[in-house]
């Protein structure tokens, strides 16, 4: 009876549950109100039920809640990932021109080096990772608390990902610079665009990357990413930006020392997963 609905709604709000509640008529606007999430049926449904409720089941079929509950998840995932990617590859940017005055040294990065990176790294990667595919337990979690934070179970690899970047740019330009400032600048730039860009990946899950689906998106970006930047470093652009074209060696250092983040989570969830 409809009675009973707001009678099972209450006994398990009160358990701190997050409750939904589906309904048809009259009777049911009651619950469909309270509910934390009313879901009125369209085809059967009463316009009274369907003024009490927060959404309308337009087909009438269960099937669909199932459905909206995992596109609901999988959204909520790329805006974390979306955020943590952002949030880490920004403490990186600010470690290394932070400690690089600490340190009394020359500036690493210019400021339109810094917008170069934000818009190489900041823009195609973090919006493919707005769009990852799903992870495969998407629908065997239990439900997050209400109260959660979006960062939750974030900040460690925020953390470290911005010291391993620091340390690894600042290394870098601090011993290119006998090569003079020009030279010692364009290797921490190259340097920090490809640690952001292997950080995607890290980003991504808690899961290793072998675990997860390709995400095409993500590969598409990071190759416009790396094309753009070759472009401005082998063209006369490279006036503009203060840049000077880079050997193989330095290259070869270069995407060495950068992956090394990615390595590192990588070997960090191995251990994670085993424990």
């Amino acid at each position: 009876d409809p009675e009973h609905k707001v009678m099972i709604l209450k006994a398990l709000q009160k358990r701190g549950e997050i409750v939904s509640m589906t309904g048809d008529g009259i009777n049911d606007a009651p619950a469909l109100k309270k509910a934390n999430v009313g879901i009125a049926m369209s085809i059967k449904g009463t316009d009274v039920a369907r003024d009490a409720s927060s959404m309308i089941l337009v087909d009438d079929n269960y099937n669909s809640i199932v459905y909206a509950v995992r596109e609901g998840r999988i959204i909520y995932d790329n805006i974390k990932k979306f955020v943590k990617y952002l949030l880490s590859a920004n403490l990186a940017e600010i470690g290394v021109v932070f400690f690089s005055l600490l340190l009394n040294l020359p500036l690493p990065l210019l400021p339109l080096q810094l917008l170069w990176i934000n818009l190489v790294t900041d823009g195609l990667p973090a919006l493919a990772l707005g769009i990852d595919t799903p992870e495969g337990d998407v629908m065997k979690r239990k439900p997050r608390n209400k109260n959660e934070t979006i960062l939750k179970n974030t900040y460690l690899f925020m953390v470290l990902s911005g010291i391993l970047g620091t340390l690894i740019v600042l290394y870098l330009f601090y011993i290119n610079l006998h090569q003079g400032e020009i030279k010692a600048r364009t290797i921490a730039l190259t340097t920090l665009i490809i640690f952001e860009l292997f950080l995607a990946f890290s980003a991504r899950s808690n899961l290793s990357i072998f675990k997860l689906q390709t995400n095409k998106y993500l590969w598409g970006a990071i190759f416009l990413s790396i094309i753009s930047t070759l472009l401005i470093m082998y063209t006369p652009l490279n006036i503009a930006f203060k840049i000077v074209p880079l050997n193989l060696a330095e290259w070869f250092w270069i995407i060495s020392l950068s992956s090394f983040g990615l390595i590192f989570f990588e070997i960090k969830k191995l251990f994670s997963e085993k424990m």
